[in-house]
């Protein structure tokens, strides 16, 4: 199937899905927000009708921070690339939306279709 690609795209598209699979994988294993916050916990009869809580976070270390912008901007990096490559000039109409679909699912496993 990559035959229907130039190899730089196929190469961009691939570097994209790692990309968002680092990202996906770094938020998977950081569900805290990225900044202190206090707990707190409502209980009924405080203006709610049921008990609601959550628990205080420390944040995210700087470390941390720096690693999600760095995942972040090489998403922001690598979207343009593939969006506007070269290739997507040679392709007209219906056409772009279909060879973008079959791009991105480069490397799926061949069910035979």
């Amino acid at each position: 199937m990559s035959k229907d690609f130039p190899d730089d795209l196929v190469q961009l598209q691939r570097e994209l899905h790692a990309a968002t699979a680092d990202l996906k994988t770094f938020l998977d294993a950081h569900p805290e927000p990225p900044e202190p916050i206090d707990g707190w916990h409502d209980k009924p009869g405080e203006g709610y009708w049921r008990d609601r809580q959550r628990d205080a976070s420390a944040g995210w270390s700087d470390e941390d921070k720096a690693r999600e912008r760095d995942l972040r901007a090489r998403l922001h990096d690598l979207i343009p690339k593939v969006h506007t490559h070269p290739h997507w000039d040679t392709l007209s109409g219906p056409d772009v939306v279909t060879a973008r679909m079959k791009l991105k699912h480069i490397d799926d496993e061949d069910t035979g279709d």
